[in-house]
């Protein structure tokens, strides 16, 4: 399980008061699941960026509540200011520890394509992917070795790397990681094709006057 801690305290202000919260640094969010009942909390935004950057996205946050109630939950929703982007709002998920979840966790290459090669450039189709597991068993991320990627072999979802306790619920054949090639190669190649084509073209003009 996750190290992932985040403190909190009660909420008492709801609807447009809790701007006040806002001004001091102070981010309202609610913690609800199947098996509680919809808990109001406030959390300071510095702690909860934190977190979010550590792997609370997609990983099990331990919230301790000041008033001794403690919470495992998943970040499911984070709300934003669209110009600055500081945090207004999050909604809290509160799992159950012995039921599979399903969340989309970080793909992180690793290792170097042992198909590279001037013209090729390489592509991660996919930053995430979705797994499901025990909230116990999510991990932080998926490291992938993508040294066996060649132009030909792209990695598919079912060459991702199995994990105990977890399932990749993606179509097994989507490609996550693949090699392309440059327009400046295939423009490259345009050319020396053309190139290639002109001495036939004069080639038949000449057989033609001839003929004639």
């Amino acid at each position: 399980m996750s190290d992932l801690k985040l403190m909190a305290d009660p909420r008492t202000l709801t609807g447009r008061k809790v701007n006040q919260l806002r001004r001091q640094g102070i981010v309202p969010v609610v913690v609800y699941g199947a098996q509680t009942k919809p808990v109001n909390l406030q959390v300071p935004d510095r702690e909860l960026e934190r977190t979010l950057h550590a792997g609370g996205a997609s990983q099990v946050v331990t919230v301790t509540v000041s008033d001794g109630d403690v919470h495992n939950v998943l970040i499911k929703n984070v709300q934003r200011e669209p110009v600055y982007h500081s945090l207004l709002h999050a909604d809290f998920y509160a799992v159950n520890m012995n039921e599979a979840q399903r969340v989309a966790v970080p793909l992180v290459a690793v290792g170097k394509a042992s198909g590279m090669a001037a013209g090729l450039m390489f592509f991660q189709a996919h930053e995430m992917i979705h797994i499901e597991a025990l909230p116990a068993d999510i991990p932080a991320e998926i490291e992938v070795d993508i040294t066996p990627l060649t132009l030909e072999t792209p990695i598919h979802v079912r060459d991702l790397p199995a994990i105990k306790g977890v399932t990749y619920v993606d179509d097994p054949d989507e490609v996550v990681f693949t090699l392309m090639v440059t327009r400046a190669a295939e423009a490259e190649e345009a050319a020396t094709e053309d190139v290639a084509a002109e001495p036939e073209v004069v080639k038949k003009g000449k057989q033609t006057e001839e003929e004639e």
